[in-house]
C-alpha cells in the first residue's frame, strides 16, 4: 500500500471475505491508529481502528494483570482463535457471560449480531448446565446475561431467570428490545419482581436513525416502552448502537435523559461493529471509542469531561471505556474519578463489573472517602459528596454484619449511575491481541465460554 505510515506493532486478524486467519500491523497514519493486512485472495484491507493514536497509546499502560478463572474447559492449545473453550492461555476470566437462549427474533435488525432462523429454545436442562458450569468457572459472577434472539419470545423465560436467580449471581440481566412488554404486561412484571435488570435497545430520539439501524420506524414504539419501564421502576440500562453520521449526534440528548430518570441505572454506547454481511462496511460510518468520548464531553453541559472515562484495565484497553457517576442531594451527578484517585481507580475498576464488592477494592474505596473526609473543603462540591457518601454508608450499615450483595448493589445503584462504551469487533478490525484479554463471553454449548468478536466473526452461522 502506498501510504507513508507509521509502524507501531504486528498482531494476527482474519480476512473479511473468507475469513482466513491472517499477520496484520498495527500502524499510525494521520494521527489515528489503522489496521494494514493482506489476504492473497482478497487483497489488502486498511482499516480504521482508534481515532487518537497518543491516546491509543496511553491507554495500553493502564493494562493490568490479568485475573484467571478458576476452571478452564480446553487445556489443549492450537493457537489463538482455534482453541476458544476458554483456552488454558486466555488471559482474563469471565466479567460477563451472555447466555444465547433463543434465535426468535420479532425484529430483523440489519445490524443485528446474531443470526436469528426462528429454530430454537434452550431447554432448561441445558441452561442449568451452563449455569453450573459457569460457576465452576468463575465462583460467582457479577452478572449473566440473557439474550437472544429476543429473549423474552423464549416460553420459558421465567423458568430459566429463576434458575440462574442463585447466591453466587449478583444480577441477571436482560438484553432485550421491549416490544413485548407493551402486550404482555406481567411478563414485564414478573422480571421486576425477580429483580432481572431490563438492558434496553434504544438508539436515541431521532426515526431516521431506526430506519437505518432496525430497519423500520419504532420510535413512538420506543418511548412507550420506556414510560412502562419508568412507571413500574424497572431497573433499565440503555444500549445504544452508535453510528457516524446516523445518530453519533444524539448521544448528548440520550445522556441527559439517562442522567435525568432515575429508573434508568446504566448506559452502554456500542459503536457500530459491521459483523452482519446485511450490515455493509463503510469507513464513513465507522466510529471509535475516542469519537464517542469527545461527543459526550462535547454534550453532557460540563457534567462528563473526557477525562472522566477511563479505559477499561482488565479488557484490552481499546475493548472497553467507562465511568461511574455519584448522584449528590442537589441533583447533580460527579464522576466518581474526581473524587477517587486515578491509579485507586484503576485498581478498583481491574477485574469486575461492579466496583468495590472485592475487599482488597472496598479497602481503597474507604480509604479515598477518608481522605476527603479530610480535606473537604477544596474540592467545590466536597460537602455535597461527602453527604452522598455517607448516606450511602449509613444505608449500608443498617443492612446489617453479613448483608447480601444484591442488597448491597441496589444500595450504590439508587446513587451511582454506569456509562460504558464497548466497542465489539468485526472482521474488518479484530485483533487476537485483543480477543487474549476478552472477558465478554457467549457460553457456547454446555462448557464452552467463547469470546464474543470470535464467536461472532468466525463461528456464527449466518
Amino acid at each position: 500500500m502506498n501510504i507513508n505510515y507509521e509502524y507501531y506493532k504486528t498482531t494476527k486478524s482474519i480476512c473479511p471475505k473468507c475469513k482466513k486467519i491472517l499477520a496484520a500491523k498495527i500502524v499510525f497514519y494521520n494521527d489515528s491508529v489503522y489496521m494494514l493486512k493482506t489476504c492473497t485472495r482478497h487483497g489488502e484491507f486498511f482499516t480504521l481502528i482508534y481515532r487518537d493514536k497518543q491516546k491509543y497509546v496511553d491507554s495500553l499502560k493502564i493494562s493490568k494483570p490479568a485475573l484467571y478463572p478458576i476452571k478452564v474447559f480446553n487445556n489443549d492449545f492450537e493457537g489463538c482463535g482455534l482453541s476458544c473453550g476458554l483456552c488454558s492461555e486466555h488471559q482474563q476470566h469471565t466479567c460477563l457471560p451472555i447466555i444465547e437462549i433463543t434465535d426468535h427474533c420479532n425484529m430483523s435488525c440489519p445490524i443485528c449480531l446474531a443470526s436469528n432462523h426462528n429454530s430454537y429454545h434452550i431447554s432448561l436442562k441445558k441452561f442449568e448446565k451452563i449455569i453450573k458450569n459457569l460457576l465452576k468457572a468463575e465462583g460467582y459472577l457479577d452478572f449473566i446475561n440473557i439474550s437472544g434472539g429476543e429473549p423474552t419470545l423464549h416460553p420459558n423465560l421465567i423458568d430459566l431467570v429463576d434458575t440462574a436467580r442463585q447466591q453466587e449471581i449478583i444480577n441477571i440481566n436482560l438484553s432485550t428490545n421491549g416490544r413485548i412488554f407493551l402486550k404482555d404486561r406481567d411478563l414485564l412484571l414478573k422480571l421486576i419482581d425477580r429483580n432481572v435488570y431490563i438492558s434496553l435497545q434504544f438508539d436515541g430520539f431521532d426515526e431516521k436513525a431506526y430506519v437505518k439501524l432496525r430497519g423500520q420506524k419504532v420510535l413512538e414504539e420506543k418511548l412507550r416502552i420506556l414510560e412502562l419501564l419508568e412507571k413500574h421502576s424497572a431497573r433499565t440500562a440503555l444500549v445504544m448502537t452508535v453510528i457516524n453520521g446516523v445518530n453519533n449526534k444524539g448521544i448528548g440528548k440520550v445522556i441527559k435523559y439517562f442522567l435525568e430518570k432515575n429508573f434508568t441505572k446504566s448506559i452502554t454506547l456500542q459503536p457500530i461493529a459491521f459483523a452482519n454481511p446485511r450490515f455493509k462496511y463503510d469507513e464513513s460510518k465507522v466510529i471509535t471509542i475516542p469519537d464517542i468520548v469527545k461527543e459526550i464531553a462535547s454534550s453532557s453541559d460540563g457534567v462528563i469531561s473526557e477525562s472522566d472515562i477511563i479505559n477499561l484495565p482488565c479488557s484490552h484497553p481499546s475493548c472497553v471505556a467507562l465511568t461511574y457517576l455519584l448522584k449528590l442531594d442537589n441533583g447533580k451527578y460527579i464522576p466518581i474519578p474526581r473524587i477517587i484517585a486515578v491509579d485507586t481507580y484503576l485498581d478498583v475498576i481491574k477485574n469486575r463489573i461492579i466496583p468495590g464488592m472485592e475487599t482488597e477494592s472496598y479497602k481503597k474505596i474507604k480509604e479515598n472517602i477518608y481522605n476527603l473526609w479530610v480535606s473537604s473543603g477544596i474540592q467545590p462540591e466536597s460537602k455535597n459528596i461527602l453527604k452522598a457518601i455517607k448516606s450511602i454508608m449509613r444505608e449500608m450499615i443498617m443492612s446489617g454484619k453479613n448483608p447480601n450483595l444484591l442488597r448491597l448493589f441496589k444500595i450504590a445503584e439508587k446513587n451511582v449511575k454506569s456509562l460504558f462504551i464497548h466497542h465489539f469487533m468485526d472482521a474488518y478490525n479484530l485483533d487476537f491481541s485483543r480477543i487474549m484479554k476478552c472477558c465478554t463471553q457467549y457460553t457456547v454449548d454446555e462448557d464452552r465460554l467463547v469470546p464474543c468478536c470470535i464467536f461472532n466473526n468466525m463461528e456464527r452461522k449466518r
